[in-house]
């Protein structure tokens, strides 16, 4: 019987020789595939965006094929939602332990914000396409983490998504020769400022983005820049060199204050993460001061907070929409009016906070399983990256905290997390990651305390039956 367990020790120490999630993916075809299955779901979570139903709902859809275009596509993040269910069916005995955690709460927000918009909502239809959507997203990250080991498709997503958002970066501040003067202004607060591109009109049949919109490409691409620029090859550093150097460019003819602000901190975050001397730190906040300067941030921190006539503490100058939020809040506290409920019962306006934004579409029953999904994930965050950090650093990728701490600073003034956007797309696959960190952390030092002890029950049995022979032998 010692002899069977011995064995099984050797067998367990020879699988934990692949550590980390570029090994694993390497040696495993299996990881592979999961790797592909993940990447793909949430690039159709991607595909949808920037679209919505008002295009199948014309009466004259499709006008051409663009509007076909966009109209089918409004709806593929639903398709990946039924391909995360049918992935998850083959799943289901790994499934329940991510319920119970994050996601399961993100579910609820969803289902009971699903719910208010079919039974509550005054517009039905729209709310509970934007429900489904969001609650597509929750499927689509329980789809990905119902394996052994979540982290190398987690992984592979994160980089998905920073690939995301230095394209976008790229692409609009590229795009403002192209759409001419009308694209940019001078801002009152700053030096440049680049306008909602509503001057230009639509561009290829969308919507055109806002400058905070802009901003936040370029804030997130910053933060995983500066976070990669530190290690790596000299050509790897390089690039994200010139990514940091583009979306800080970016960042600030954009103008986004709230942004601007929410990089800073993201940006002490991910200095803190990698342990950087005190020197650089000195640098860092120096910069960060010059570029809040050069934003008009200064300025306009005085002019936000005295936009009503009286110190305005929020910096929001939204405080009359957030009034009329608790007020509607208040006809239905416990599961809110459905998704897009801002938009419908507010006269076209939007929330822009997150935390109120989630109470009113999904109430406190919705609303606060999110809140309590957010604290959880910081928890998590702060234990594994900040207090006790695992040995294997690949683990825990400084930009991790630094976007979720953009998104948390950012949600104060914008809606971020609250419903289906290119924010809630960016930051979402943090929350299973952090999930699926703490659980293999967990999961290592079980499996290091069993071996432990294993050894030391096989010690003291060698040791009794040792003691037991030379016994015999004297008495013979």
């Amino acid at each position: 019987m010692g002899v069977d367990v011995a064995r099984g020790l050797r067998r367990n120490q020879d699988a934990d020789k692949a550590v980390t999630a570029g090994q694993v993916a390497r040696r495993q075809p299996g990881t592979r595939l999961n790797i592909v299955l993940a990447i793909g779901l949430w690039a159709l979570l991607w595909a949808g965006y920037n679209s919505g139903p008002w295009y199948v709902e014309n009466p004259r859809f499709p006008a051409n094929n663009l509007e076909l275009i966009h109209g089918l596509r409004a709806f593929i993040p639903m398709l990946a939602g039924w391909f995360a269910i049918l992935l998850m069916l083959i799943r289901t005995n790994l499934l329940m332990r991510w319920i119970l955690g994050p996601l399961g709460l993100l579910l609820l927000y969803a289902a009971v914000g699903l719910a208010s918009s079919a039974f509550v909502s005054i517009e039905p239809a729209e709310a509970m396409y934007w429900g489904g959507n969001y609650l597509a997203m929750v499927l689509v990250l329980l789809a990905i983490v119902a394996v052994e080991d979540p982290l190398p498709d987690l992984q592979h997503v994160l980089v998905f998504n920073w690939i995301v958002a230095a394209i976008f970066t790229a692409s609009l501040l590229g795009a403002i020769p192209i759409l001419g003067p009308e694209a940019i202004h001078q801002a009152e607060a700053g030096p440049v400022q680049v306008r909602s591109y509503t001057g230009a009109g639509s561009i290829l049949g969308m919507a055109s983005t806002r400058n905070t919109g802009f901003a936040r490409y370029a804030a997130i691409a910053g933060i995983v820049a500066f976070a990669r620029i530190w290690k790596g090859k000299r050509l790897t550093r390089l690039i994200w060199g010139g990514v940091l150097a583009v979306s800080l460019y970016a960042l600030v003819i954009s103008n986004g204050r709230t942004e601007v602000l929410a990089f800073v901190a993201s940006a002490l975050v991910v200095m803190a993460v990698q342990k950087s001397k005190r020197t650089i730190f000195l640098l860092v906040g120096a910069g960060s001061a010059a570029l809040l300067g050069f934003v008009g941030f200064y300025g306009g921190f005085f002019l936000y907070i005295t936009r009503t006539g009286r110190i305005d503490l929020t910096m929001s100058g939204r405080t009359r929409t957030w009034e009329q939020g608790w007020e509607l809040l208040g006809k239905s506290p416990w599961w809110g009016f459905g998704f897009q409920a801002d938009r419908f019962y507010l006269w076209g306006m939007h929330m822009h906070d997150a935390f109120l934004h989630a109470l009113v579409q999904s109430g406190i029953l919705g609303g606060g399983a999110l809140f309590i999904a957010l604290l959880i994930v910081w928890f998590l965050t702060i234990k594994h990256f900040f207090i006790r950090p695992p040995r294997n650093t690949a683990l825990i990728p400084p930009e991790v905290p630094g976007v979720l701490t953009f998104i948390t600073v950012s949600s104060v003034t914008e809606s971020t997390f609250a419903y289906y956007s290119a924010a809630w797309l960016l930051s979402a696959p943090i929350f299973a990651y952090v999930t699926a960190l703490d659980w293999h952390v967990r999961r290592s030092h079980a499996k290091l305390a069993w071996e432990k002890s294993l050894r030391d029950r096989l010690a003291k049995r060698s040791f009794r039956e040792s003691e037991s022979s030379g016994g015999v032998e004297v008495a013979l």
